[in-house]
């Protein structure tokens, strides 16, 4: 694996090595509404990088977070099993961190989205406050759930901490993937928490994204792909310690890591995650020696199995126009020509085009009156809720799953 002149963006460290490279692809959220448009021209290196001296893994090259956050399409509150999730997080972090007094725990959550996870947290008795940088923020505030339109940053941090007060909880799901100035981000964190609070923070993990061979979840937005070791080194550098470490099932396997101050009596509970983490080899370039090669093969196990179908005259759809699919899409180079459509519950892609490759995305119902035998499944990491719908539907074609590596199924 090649070296790479670049400087991390959590340590600063130039000392990085190259884990994957799946060339210059479109962004994955840049939909279009017609053929004439352009927005999907733009296109970005996606080159993977593990940084030697703290851990993190990133991409080498960035793309403003302006450009891709301030209009967003994705929303929480259109998975079954999203929803499932939050009415098991605000539970759990209700019987963890509501008090008996009368005043209700402050808890601010960092990417809050379309305020769906919001919802459940004011439900179970938290007072409530969401930070989020694109247009959906506004549409939660004007929905009843405050909500702030900025990037978290420590500048934010203390501008909520001078207004409201330092937060009991914060929450942070799936975003520090997002961070582009993660030392900045943790900052911010120290910053809002209260002395006695507790930061819980959701992100995929990486371990998953080798074990499984994720690489559909690196694009554009993704900047880093953290490990227990590397979010350790970030957070510690700010002062706060991880005191618990689970996981759940949620993007194809994530950590959920409670961090405290270092000065809160809690004890520090990661040290069993860190000796595992080097047993596996999961902090060294090393240890993804074979990763990069894995992925090239899935290409074009994909690619033959796709054609093999066209040629034999059957209807191939996928279903799950999510960010992960385009990577895929466009990296194992399938248009329409192998895959007719993409099929979504969110009403905000469908009639859109996928960036790239511009297969047109429709509704779960205009999919199948396609009469599709094969549907990919593009969000395979809502499988099963996925395969359950369309049988609910009638549909009585079979699957494709196309990670780790391409299979069908008849589930």
């Amino acid at each position: 694996m090649s070296e790479v002149a670049f400087s991390c963006r959590a340590c600063g460290s130039p000392d990085v090595a190259e884990l994957l490279d799946l060339g210059r692809l479109p962004l994955a959220n840049a939909f279009v509404t017609s053929p004439d448009e352009t927005a999907d021209q733009f296109r970005e290196r996606l080159m993977l990088l593990m940084c030697r001296q703290c851990s993190l893994i990133q991409l080498r090259e960035e793309v403003p977070p302006e450009q891709l956050f301030r209009s967003y399409l994705w929303v929480t509150s259109t998975s079954a099993g999203a929803a499932a999730h939050a009415r098991w997080l605000s539970s759990r972090l209700a019987e963890r961190f509501k008090t008996n007094t009368t005043n209700a725990p402050f808890l601010v959550e960092v990417a809050s989205n379309d305020g769906f996870f919001l919802r459940h947290y004011r439900d179970a008795g938290f007072e409530i406050l969401g930070v989020d940088p694109s247009n959906l923020a506004l549409e939660a505030h004007a929905a009843g759930l405050p909500s702030v339109r900025e990037f978290f940053s420590e500048a934010v941090a203390r501008q909520v901490a001078e207004s409201r007060g330092r937060a009991d909880v914060i929450v942070a799901r799936n975003v520090l993937g997002h961070v582009n100035k993660p030392a900045d981000f943790a900052r911010g964190i120290a910053q809002l928490l209260a002395p006695t609070g507790t930061f819980v923070l959701e992100v995929p993990y990486a371990f998953m994204l080798r074990a499984d061979l994720q690489y559909d979840t690196v694009f554009h937005e993704h900047v880093s792909y953290p490990t227990v070791r590397a979010v350790h080194n970030l957070f510690a550098a700010v002062g706060l310690k991880i005191t618990d470490v689970s996981f759940v099932d949620m993007n194809g396997g994530s950590m959920l890591c409670e961090l405290v101050h270092d000065s809160s009596p809690v004890p520090a509970n990661d040290q069993a995650m860190l000796d595992f983490e080097a047993l596996i080899h999961l902090n060294s370039a090393e240890g993804w020696r074979s990763f990069g090669d894995a992925v090239v093969k899935q290409r074009a196990d994909l690619r033959t199995l796709l054609t093999e179908l066209r040629n034999a005259g059957k209807v191939v759809v996928g279903y799950g126009a999510a960010a992960k699919s385009m990577t895929m899409l466009n990296y194992c180079e399938i248009g329409p020509d192998l895959v007719r459509a993409m099929g979504d519950a969110n009403p905000r892609k469908q009639g859109l085009l996928c960036p790239g490759v511009r297969i047109p995305v429709v509704s779960p119902k205009d999919l199948l009156a396609l009469g599709p035998d094969y549907i990919l499944i593009g969000a395979w990491n809502f499988r099963d809720e996925i395969v359950r719908q369309f049988r609910e539907y009638g549909y009585a074609g079979q699957f494709i799953l196309p990670l780790p590596s391409p299979v069908v199924i008849n589930a």
